[in-house]
């Protein structure tokens, strides 16, 4: 079967995609039909015989590893490693906060870093008094950092008193693929910790994970595995394990060994130790059959291949054309290509590529100024998938084009398309 043949019967699959241009799961990805029946069956049983017999909170368990044994499965990692929670934001910051802080220690993290991430350590450092050190992935001049560049600039604060690494595998504003390997290697060799959010690597990139060893990796089920909001999972490293690195501040009965019905109670000795409560039925059964579904049905090196393939063309495509500034170097990305077109505001790029072709795309924001170094503009941030076509990278791109010749006053009008009633 063509690439074309299989697309084709893909988005066959993935009404979402045949309805617009889907270019936004870097958000939310397009949900399979599959995985809504899944969901619906469960959905349905629970109507119709309820959830609250004697069992349902075993099957809880049930699904819940299961859903642990597909996503180790994305992964290539040990299932004893794996674990799920609510959301890449509390997979994070939860086993960050069981960590032993004395004021003066410090984090190193980036300014592209997801807000809520951000806050929550600057929330942290006020209560403990640690500093965080916010590094730029830009220069002074606003241009992109080369790899080399990203590198020298961690290097000199791996020592004392610095204390954790975190850092994205792929930037949600810019799409920019960090240099992660170097990074974690010089972290592991100098006894920081790390901390990895894959929100936009897992599902988009191929990485050996067990190679990439980060002490802690957390990826939502939401995005590039077309799964389930509310629902994420985490990977923790053997090394991490055996150290108590993330001590538990707080945990669910999928927690124990055992209901701890003693006050005491005794912490699974795998990942599952970071697992909390409150996960639907339903909701661990889309997530489990979407991440099966593009992993044996797809083929996750094709579904990442392709979709990779199909930004670098629409990254050509624009990166050439008068006006257009792309926030990533061509090769920097993976399936996320952000850029800004002078003249014109992101949300009024986000509006156009709506009204013109139906296209799914959305607004990143502008970042303040750091450290002397000027802020950044707000930008229009495209999510290419597997499920783009060609046809749509070439229309895309086209519109881009249109846009940066004009401004928003001297764009030509698209037609208005006249209702016939009787």
């Amino acid at each position: 079967m063509s690439d074309h043949e299989k697309v084709t019967e893909l988005r066959k699959l993935m009404p979402s995609t045949e309805a617009s241009i889907y270019l936004n799961a870097g958000s939310n990805g397009p949900v399979p039909a599959e995985v809504d029946a899944a969901m619906r069956a469960v959905h349905d049983q629970e109507l119709q015989t309820g959830r609250a017999t004697e069992h349902a909170m075993d099957d809880v368990e049930e699904r819940a590893n299961e859903l642990r044994g597909v996503f180790a499965g994305v992964l290539a990692t040990d299932l004893e490693l794996v674990a799920i929670g609510h959301s890449t934001t509390e997979l994070v910051l939860r086993p960050i906060l069981g960590m032993e802080w004395r004021a003066g220690d410090r984090i190193i993290t980036f300014d592209e870093e997801y807000p809520a991430i951000r806050g929550s350590l600057a929330t942290l450092a006020s209560r403990t008094g640690v500093v965080i050190q916010t590094l730029s992935l830009c220069n002074a001049a606003s241009q992109p950092l080369s790899d080399d560049e990203i590198v020298a600039s961690v290097l000199p604060l791996l020592n004392a008193p610095t204390k954790l690494l975190l850092l994205s595998r792929v930037s949600w504003i810019s799409g920019r693929v960090l240099p992660v390997a170097p990074l974690l290697a010089a972290a592991r060799a100098a006894g920081i910790t790390t901390v990895l959010d894959g929100a936009q690597g897992v599902g988009a990139l191929r990485d050996d994970i067990d190679a990439l060893n980060p002490d802690l990796l957390a990826f939502p089920s939401q995005k590039w595995l077309l799964g389930v909001e509310g629902l994420a999972g985490i990977r923790v490293s053997r090394e991490a394990l055996a150290a108590d690195t993330f001590r538990p501040i707080i945990g669910g009965y999928m927690a124990f060994d055992g209901q701890p019905l003693n006050g005491v109670g005794t912490l699974r000795s795998d990942a599952r130790r970071y697992q909390v409560s409150g996960f639907s039925r339903p909701s661990l059964a889309g997530a489990a059959r979407a991440a099966g579904w593009l992993s044996m049905q797809v083929g996750l090196p094709w579904a990442t291949d392709r979709a990779q393939r199909l930004a670098a063309e629409f990254h050509a495509a624009v990166r050439g054309v008068p006006g257009v500034e792309m926030l990533a170097p061509a090769g920097g990305h993976a399936t996320i290509v952000s850029l800004r077109v002078a003249g014109w505001k992101p949300e009024q790029l986000v509006e156009e590529l709506t009204r013109r072709a139906f296209a799914i795309t959305r607004r990143v924001p502008s970042l303040p100024p750091l450290d002397g170094r000027p802020g950044s503009a707000a930008a229009l941030r495209t999510s290419w998938g597997f499920w783009n076509t060609e046809a749509e990278v070439a229309r895309i791109a086209e519109l881009v084009a249109l846009f940066a010749a004009h401004t928003p006053e001297t764009l030509p009008k698209r037609p208005t398309i006249e209702i016939l009633h009787g």
